[in-house]
């Protein structure tokens, strides 16, 4: 006889009389393992947890889930549409709006804790290792298409052996494509690319609500709260200066809207400079492909992206010693909170 498929609740390892609050809580606990693990990563376990998630969250969809399981009804959940609305308002719009859903609705305070373990999924630091072993923070990367992260181009050498630390998990990486004129790079990322945030939105004006995420020592996503301070064109490009400063080695910060888009993404600080940003057009995030590498053309103009295409290269020796350094890359991990 067939072993039973696992329910959603089995998944997220909640009773089936669990509260929206008890929901989101396992939810963030099991995205935090993820984070914290070293081994590569499951995507049809990710997505299965994600899945699960997503129905029983959601007050309409965990009815309809619960009277299609064979198995007999939950006991009944005392004020679960009320506490679940409660619950989607404070902790749940990030799960939505992080992935472009339709209608975005703006946060009324600070993105809560369920954003920024979805969130966490798709921001890391980038390391730059030299052929002595030697590595450097150069900045800040965050998933815009399966696969591709974008961060500044800044410290970023040809030929540089490139690694991703997303939460404690470092991924080796290379440049995908080149955009002198944002200032930006597009890196492929093995094992990233899961979840790709919404880029884009309304242009961003003087006063507006601005979220910068940054990470902290152990690798753990921070949520800054500021606010637009000046948009000036620039070539090609338009400058965002906001109220949140940019500290060496946060280049490519992702800056998010208030519906959790990236709308910026933050240039390497400048002696004495304001904290610059790059806006973000909707359409920039759309990743090219090619079947080959473009060739080299010594009068192609500055400022015209430049894309390399194909898969990751063989290993060789840089992309040895990164990986044989690359636990010492981790920082320490944060111990889960107990819930």
């Amino acid at each position: 006889m067939a072993a039973p498929r696992e329910t959603h609740y089995d998944v997220l390892g909640v009773a089936a009389d669990a509260t929206p609050g008890e929901i989101a809580r396992a939810y963030e606990k099991l995205a935090r393992q993820f984070e914290m693990d070293a081994t590569p990563p499951d995507p049809r376990r990710e997505a299965r947890i994600r899945e699960a998630y997503d129905v029983l969250f959601d007050t309409a969809r965990r009815e309809e889930y619960d009277h299609a399981l064979p198995a007999k009804a939950p006991p009944p959940r005392r004020g679960r549409a009320v506490a679940g609305a409660a619950v989607v308002a404070v902790l749940g719009l990030g799960a939505y709006f992080l992935f472009g859903r339709d209608k975005p609705q703006e946060f009324a305070g600070t993105p809560g804790p369920q954003f920024r373990a979805e969130l966490a999924r798709s921001v890391g630091r980038v390391e730059a290792i030299d052929v002595t072993g030697k590595s450097v923070t150069t900045g800040i990367a965050f998933t815009i298409d399966t696969g591709i992260m974008a961060t500044t181009c800044e410290g970023i050498a040809p030929g540089t052996q490139i690694m991703v630390l997303i939460g404690t998990r470092p991924a080796p990486a290379r440049i995908a494509m080149v955009d002198e004129a944002m200032g930006l790079c597009k890196l492929a990322v093995e094992g990233a690319g899961s979840w790709p945030l919404a880029t884009g939105g309304p242009a961003l004006r003087a006063g507006d609500r601005v979220f910068a995420a940054g990470l902290t020592a152990a690798g753990e996503v921070e949520l800054v709260e500021g606010t637009v301070k000046r948009v000036a064109p620039e070539g090609a490009r338009r400058i965002v200066e906001v109220s949140i400063a940019v500290a060496p080695g946060t280049g490519g910060r992702p800056l998010l809207d208030t519906s959790g888009r990236v709308v910026a993404a933050a240039l390497p600080p400048q002696p004495g400079g304001a904290a610059r940003h790059v806006e973000i057009p909707a359409t920039w995030a759309e990743t090219r492909r090619s079947t080959a590498a473009p060739a080299e053309d010594s009068q192609a103009p500055s400022g015209v992206a430049k894309e390399a295409a194909g898969p990751l290269p063989p290993a060789d020796p840089i992309q040895r010693r990164a990986e044989e350094i690359a636990p010492k890359l981790r920082p320490p991990p944060s111990v889960p909170d107990d819930i």
